[in-house]
């Protein structure tokens, strides 16, 4: 797995913790995400949610940052700028040196980028929970123990990706043991 997968791996799974830590019965119903999301509901059209009030949306991005989800984002715009540097650089190497210093001069440009993900997280969340239920969230990250558990889950997740792996390989083996138990049972060797 890569860099970028761990990180987006371990942000959702820190979503999903957090939620499970949090709990909330609002969180057993599924509303449709937001206009232009990547996943509309199976056979309709996504209908656009009502814009959040403004402090909602506060609210939401400030949960995006104090739960740690934002550090899936935070890394991708410098990457995408270092493949584009050594890509342009590999091909043109001739303007390797000015090209570092145009990326470079454009950092704090694309790092503004960062907003629009973490603006379309919260208003992801602002459809999920309410006002109220993101800042009790928020409250919790901000508090000692929110914060070790975000502080945590890098090592989480460096620790749970071998054992994710293994994990899956002996639920499969299972799976298809028992598979072909029952099936033999109705007259079928696979």
């Amino acid at each position: 797995m890569n860099q970028l997968s761990l990180r987006l791996a371990g942000a959702f799974l820190a979503a999903c913790l957090a939620s499970a830590v949090i709990g909330s019965p609002a969180s057993a119903q599924t509303p449709p995400l937001p206009s232009g999301s990547f996943m509309p509901p199976p056979g309709a059209a996504p209908a656009a949610p009502p814009a959040p009030a403004a402090s909602h949306l506060a609210a939401a991005r400030q949960l995006v940052l104090a739960s740690g989800l934002a550090r899936a984002f935070l890394g991708v715009v410098p990457d995408m700028a270092g493949k584009l540097n050594a890509n342009l650089s590999q091909t043109r190497p001739e303007i390797a040196r000015d090209l570092k210093a145009t990326i470079d001069a454009l950092q704090p440009e694309f790092a503004a980028y960062n907003d629009d993900i973490i603006t379309f997280a919260g208003v992801v969340y602002t459809t999920l929970m309410s006002e109220q239920e993101c800042k009790d969230a928020l409250a919790f990250f901000n508090s000692p123990n929110g914060k070790k558990f975000v502080d945590v889950q890098p090592g989480v997740f460096a620790n749970m990706g071998p054992a994710m792996g293994e994990w899956s390989k002996s639920v499969s083996v299972r799976m298809m043991d028992r598979v072909r138990a029952e099936m033999k049972k109705k007259g079928h060797d696979l």
